[in-house]
């Protein structure tokens, strides 16, 4: 399998999507056209009448909703589009699509696409949605468990608000199609999941521009629980951008036994780990790239309000690439327990404990660490945890700040040997 690619893209600031253009729609005044049942021929739904689901809907065939439609949903009612089945809203700046609750206070359910069904969404506005029984989003899309993962949903100019759950959440494999662009989430989210987007690990690189604040919680969520069951982990090449809000990452594995993978993350990318949650590089085959700058550093750091050392495990290395890069970087608040010992031979006092923000088991080529700083963490540094030279240090060119133990620890000689009294270099 190819190599995987994740890259993150930078931004200090929201990214501002342009206002569309005045509408030029009127009302629909025709007798209103009520949907339910499957739809398993092509149809057109024109924008003189309004739309009425009041019944579930399951599309087999192609729907093409006209620019001007109104479609209005009943009470917790989905629409779904299976195998066969496509739902294209051709709307544009001056005739955009509306999908509502057909009554007022009563949310409807979600668009909900089981691949290999698609969803084209142009310049459309979901009002009132996301409260589906299980409160799984606006648009949900789900049903692709394998690599790579399908890509079913499009959006253009698409606005969710008011979702009773996640604006999108992007389940399996599955993720936004290429070319989707100016997507706003806003006043989203549930009390369980406060995010305008819930993502599985191999959509991270398909997020599109956009607006994404205002919500119970402006961060996006990326998690296995979200994903496929036997392809939890970042399984294909992708680029991470910076769409103005951070990342909520409930543990990541980059690459498996059965995949490898590199993670690009450009500069300005935040990523907010759940508590005692790790950042894996799975082993050589895969790779981490984070390409911060000066001003605007990569940042790796606790999802918790009030943060503290050892909140998040830190960045764990299986192998090492000849890729890796940590380029201004800042990695905050980890060294929570590891589960790993007797590494490198600096322990934490009274235990035989490695813990550290950035855990090395295989001697590096080169310093790869630069620019980046380490700060609060409970346990040490950097572990440089391999059985061989020591002459690859990473104190010269990054700094450590609240470290509890040893900014770098010192690894064994070739023969497994420690001296009597490692060296262990203290942050301020």
């Amino acid at each position: 399998m190819g190599a995987l690619l994740l890259s993150f893209t930078s931004c200090s600031t929201t990214e501002e999507v342009p206002p569309p253009p005045a509408a030029a729609c009127a009302e629909p005044t025709g007798t209103p056209v009520e949907h339910q049942g499957t739809v398993s021929a092509a149809e057109t739904w024109v924008a003189s009448s309004p739309h009425l689901i009041k019944g579930p809907l399951t599309l087999r065939a192609p729907v093409t909703v006209e620019g001007c439609a109104v479609v209005r949903v009943a009470a917790g009612l989905s629409v779904g589009v299976d195998s066969g089945g496509s739902l294209v809203t051709a709307g544009s700046a001056e005739r955009p699509v509306r999908f509502e609750p057909a009554e007022q206070g009563k949310p409807w359910g979600q668009i909900r696409v089981s691949a290999p069904g698609t969803a084209r969404l142009s310049w459309t506005t979901f009002s009132g949605g996301g409260a589906s029984s299980f409160l799984d989003g606006t648009l949900y899309v789900g049903n692709s468990t394998a690599l790579p993962g399908l890509r079913p949903l499009f959006v253009d100019h698409v606005t969710i608000q008011g979702s009773s759950s996640p604006g999108v959440w992007l389940a399996g494999t599955t993720g936004f199609a290429e070319g989707a662009t100016d997507l706003v989430v806003t006043g989203s989210g549930s009390q369980d999941q406060p995010e305008p987007l819930a993502l599985n690990p191999n959509a991270l690189g398909t997020v599109p521009r956009g607006t994404y604040t205002g919500n119970r919680s402006d961060a996006i969520f990326v998690s296995s629980t979200v994903a496929s069951s036997s392809i939890w982990y970042l399984g294909q090449n992708a680029t991470l951008r910076d769409v103005g809000v951070p990342y909520r990452v409930d543990g990541l594995r980059v690459g498996n036994s059965d995949a490898q993978a590199t993670l690009t993350v450009e500069a300005g990318v935040e990523l907010r780990f759940t508590q005692g949650q790790t950042l894996e590089i799975y082993d050589a085959r895969s790779a981490l790239i984070a390409a911060g700058t000066s001003a605007r550093p990569v940042v790796f750091t606790s999802a918790r309000a009030t943060p503290a050392p050892g909140d998040w495990t830190g960045l764990r290395f299986g192998g090492l690439n000849a890729q890796d890069s940590l380029e201004n970087v800042r990695v905050l608040y980890a060294g929570g327990s590891c589960q790993c010992s007797s590494f490198g031979c600096n322990y934490l006092q009274g235990t035989f404990d490695v813990s550290s923000a950035i855990l090395l088991f295989t001697q590096p080529p080169r310093a790869f660490i630069t620019g980046s700083r380490i700060e609060h963490s409970a346990g040490h540094g950097i572990l440089r945890g391999w059985n061989g030279a020591a002459d690859v240090s990473f104190l010269g060119s990054n700094t450590f700040a609240d470290v509890a133990g040893c900014t770098e620890t010192l690894p064994r000689d070739q023969d497994g040997r420690c001296p009597t009294d490692p060296p262990c270099p203290k942050s301020p």
